[in-house]
């Protein structure tokens, strides 16, 4: 409650400050769904908090990313602050651009290890300049949505596979991590195969067709993202099956298309929230830079996405000045975020 009062704070009564730069380095596309959400949740934050935000975009390439965060300490006038992902374990590679460089350095969504900061911030730069991450549990999304599906599966013995993203980014692996653990736990349900779709619909839909192919009695997909799982709709429609029903699907994220299939009910689970992650962080980047105080509070993003709930219906509208109303409100049950 004390996280959600602070963040309501700063965004709906924060005066009119001199605009801080702040930059984004996106892994992802501009029209990924997921990465498309973090960039308009954050757009909608720094209108509120009266900050300026530049965002690159390294569409899924990982040396694309180290180059641009190397670019922008290049520069002559530098943003006093950027957000970085752990894409591929490309963390350690950014920050060195940054080394003695004046700018606030911020994780989102994709830490560095535990390790990894404990040795950082035995420099006296990196401890001035290395903020808290803003980070989701991603673990519990995997485990949120897999429950989800064994309870939609009902006591029926089940076969399932997994798609997962990839092996490294620490998402994809917290994930999967979630959902084995709850599938291995069922006397009931057997997990076949777990093979890693990259994120993207093309690859997962070969790697289903496959799969479909591999094991004829699959009662479930679990995926890690809706890309995927768009992929796994194709290939089962194409055997002639029914998503959601003669195969059971859960996945994450909050695109428009996975919204409208979660109600149609071909997801029978879904996970989603953390695109929260940025806005959030610009949110503590403000109370940082105006009382030298940063928030030390563990923050829960995820949450099941249910349709007709008020969640569900603000990221149905896309609303994303009324989302962060609804979100932050100290009001609302604790726990929302």
């Amino acid at each position: 409650m004390r996280l959600l009062f602070i963040l309501g704070f700063w965004l709906i009564f924060s005066p009119a400050y001199a605009k801080t730069p702040v930059l984004f380095l996106n892994p992802g596309y501009s029209s990924e769904s997921f990465w498309g959400d973090v960039d308009s949740l954050l757009e909608a934050s720094a209108a509120r908090l009266d900050m300026q935000v530049e965002t690159l975009h390294s569409n899924r390439n990982h040396f694309d990313m180290i180059r641009q965060a190397s670019e922008v300490a290049g520069r002559a006038k530098l943003p006093a602050f950027v957000l970085m992902v752990n894409e591929k374990h490309g963390g350690l590679r950014m920050l060195e651009a940054f080394y003695l460089k004046p700018v606030y350095i911020q994780f989102i969504l994709n830490d560095i290890s535990i390790e990894e900061r404990q040795n950082l911030l035995k420099d006296p730069h990196w401890r001035t300049y290395l903020l808290p991450a803003v980070i989701p549990d991603n673990q519990d999304v995997g485990n949120l949505t897999a429950m989800a599906l064994v309870k939609k599966l009902g006591e029926q013995p089940a076969q399932l596979v997994l798609i997962s993203g990839d092996k490294t980014t620490p998402a994809s692996v917290e994930r999967t991590q979630g959902a084995l653990a709850v599938f291995q736990a069922q006397s009931d349900v057997t997990v076949e195969q777990t093979v890693y779709g990259q994120w993207q619909e093309d690859k997962a839909y070969q790697q289903a067709q496959v799969l479909l192919q591999r094991y004829p009695a699959i009662k479930a997909v679990w995926t890690a993202n809706d890309h995927m799982a768009f992929g796994v709709i194709r290939a089962l429609k194409e055997k002639q099956l029914t998503p959601g029903k003669d195969v059971l699907l859960s996945t994450i994220n909050t695109s428009p298309q996975v919204l409208a299939l979660r109600r149609a009910g071909e997801i029978n689970a879904l996970g989603g929230g953390h695109f929260l992650a940025a806005g959030i962080a610009l949110a503590n980047i403000r109370q940082f830079k105006d009382t030298g105080e940063y928030p030390q509070v563990h923050i829960s993003l995820f949450r099941l996405l249910e349709p007709d709930t008020p969640l569900f219906d603000a990221l149905e509208k896309r609303d994303w000045a009324g989302l962060l109303d609804q979100v932050l409100d100290p009001t609302r049950i604790p726990g929302s975020l």
